[in-house]
């Protein structure tokens, strides 16, 4: 694994960098600030201000308190990209028995995105909302549904670019990697960010148009399948060797009991 700079003055985006958004992705609207606590959090916060039904872009240089599932929380450093973006149901006619799917549909978007931007790179989901490569975590997704009569979806996505994690907390450093760590040549935010959104459209369309295409992908891209995984439930923790995701997104565990339909849960352990 090698370390890379961040020699690309990519501490921050440029107003160029905020018109490449609007003018080569399905952004309406960019919010960015330096800092923001949590992407998301603004995210839904603008949703209940202004309905107006545009899709908006809540962009980051850093998060002081970005959020994961449950009580997770998101190590952020200088160099990574985290954004969120508001849904509006003018993008895509997408039902909302689909929405439970959004999580895997944007994790198969940053593969696409990545794989298309740096060489030799295999990626893999870690059900439900994990992008790894090389067996550590590179980004992590967090998906919310907004209250009110006119709902839309928030997509937070946070991916290691140019944030190495040489400079990571002990306990995150091994288990985490940024494309700066990895690639041989560095790599923009911008890039990484414009290409994801690009990617994002096109697999919202097809998560309303055509699932069994992401059906396939998201099978063919789990990293669990086959392992041992503990799943932590309200109820308890479910213990099981993975056999896929199904046709809904939800993960398939072969337990003691019989094989379990998982559809929710944080995944504490995986061998």
């Amino acid at each position: 694994m090698s370390s890379l700079s961040n020699s690309l003055g990519d501490a921050s985006f440029s107003p160029a960098d905020l018109d490449r958004i609007i003018a080569e992705t399905f952004i309406d609207r960019v919010e960015y600030r330096p800092e923001f606590g949590s992407t998301n959090s603004r995210a839904l916060e603008l949703a209940a201000e202004s309905p107006d039904g545009t899709s908006t872009l809540v962009l980051a240089d850093r998060q002081t308190d970005g959020r994961g599932r449950g009580t997770n929380r998101w190590w952020s450093a200088d160099g990574a990209l985290t954004f969120s973006v508001l849904l509006k149901p003018n993008l895509v006619d997408l039902p909302t028995n689909r929405w439970p799917q959004a999580s895997l549909t944007a994790g198969l978007a940053v593969c696409d995105a990545v794989e298309s931007l740096v060489d030799d790179v295999n990626l893999s989901l870690k059900w439900p909302n994990d992008v790894f490569l090389a067996g550590r975590k590179l980004c992590g997704i967090l998906v919310e549904a907004t209250d009110g009569r006119e709902r839309s979806l928030v997509v937070g996505i946070g991916v290691n670019v140019n944030n190495s994690v040489l400079t990571a907390p002990a306990d995150i450093r091994d288990k985490a990697v940024a494309l700066c760590d990895f690639a041989t040549t560095p790599t923009r935010r911008i890039d990484v960010l414009v290409t994801i959104l690009q990617c994002l459209a096109t697999r919202l369309e097809r998560l309303s148009t055509g699932i069994d295409v992401l059906r396939h992908d998201w099978r063919s891209r789990c990293l669990l399948t086959g392992r041992k995984v503990h799943l932590e439930l309200p109820l308890g923790r479910v213990v099981g060797i993975c056999r896929g995701i199904d046709d809904d997104g939800a993960l398939m565990l072969e337990t003691d009991a019989g094989l379990e339909r998982c559809v929710s849960g944080v995944i504490v352990q995986f061998e």
